[in-house]
């Protein structure tokens, strides 16, 4: 909320959009860093901040729906927008916020960790990015370049994701209801996915009793095999 002379009142904000935790730990170390309170995308009540940190995970080189969803409802005097993604291709997130929301951005970073379909470490580094915890006590406005985004990463983003990696459970499940729970899409009950599914393995991360299972199918087996990218980019 503003006050009578226009200014925010409300506290600054490190937010977070994270399904297996990548983003979540450097939102974490970022809260922590700057002492700024700390908050799950989705138990957001207030969108008005003098300073929001916005951490996500790149999606098929584009930007997550519940953020974009946040963005549509934020005001803010500034932003820093930071964008995980799993070694592959950040696409061009970032300037693509830049450009279609009006907000003021005074630091920005593409961070490389964990593939969600890979086992291999996630990001360890913190220490470096500290520069982006030091512009968050300034207003100054930066501009984001933009970056290569594939031609097709727009082009049925969730049936590449289905034909990409298939979930299942195994005979541990008791439907006990958690994925249902969990699933910001409606996309799986009780183990059962549907056609809402990204397979963002958010049920797989958070099942109680570690029954469900992904599996990659052959065509994302061949796309993993890529050469990676494993790039921090700064702007500040």
């Amino acid at each position: 909320m503003r006050n009578n002379e226009g200014i925010y009142t409300t506290v600054n904000a490190v937010v977070y959009y994270s399904n297996t935790g990548q983003s979540k730990r450097i939102a974490e170390y970022i809260a922590q860093k700057s002492s700024i309170p700390l908050f799950d995308i989705f138990d957001l009540t207030e969108y008005e901040f003098n300073t929001a940190v916005l951490v996500f995970p790149v999606h098929c080189q584009n930007i997550p729906k519940p953020v974009k969803t946040f963005l549509d409802r934020l005001r803010v005097k500034a932003l820093i927008p930071i964008a995980t993604y799993g070694k592959m291709c950040y696409g061009n997130v970032l300037y693509e916020i830049q450009k279609r929301y009006n907000h003021n951005i005074t630091a920005a970073a593409y961070v490389p960790t964990k593939h969600s379909y890979i086992e291999e470490n996630g990001f360890s580094d913190f220490e470096s990015l500290n520069p982006i915890i030091v512009k968050i006590n300034s207003p100054d406005r930066i501009a984001i370049p933009k970056a290569y985004k594939n031609p097709l990463s727009n082009i049925c983003k969730g049936l590449r994701s289905r034909m990409g990696v298939k979930i299942y459970k195994d005979k541990t499940c008791d439907n006990c209801g958690k994925c249902n729970a969990v699933c910001n899409n409606n996309a799986i009950a009780y183990g059962k996915t549907n056609r809402k599914c990204i397979r963002c393995l958010k049920c797989v991360e958070q099942c109680p009793k570690n029954a469900l299972h992904f599996y990659n199918r052959l065509p994302m087996r061949t796309y993993l095999r890529k050469s990676k990218c494993d790039k921090l980019i700064i702007y500040d």
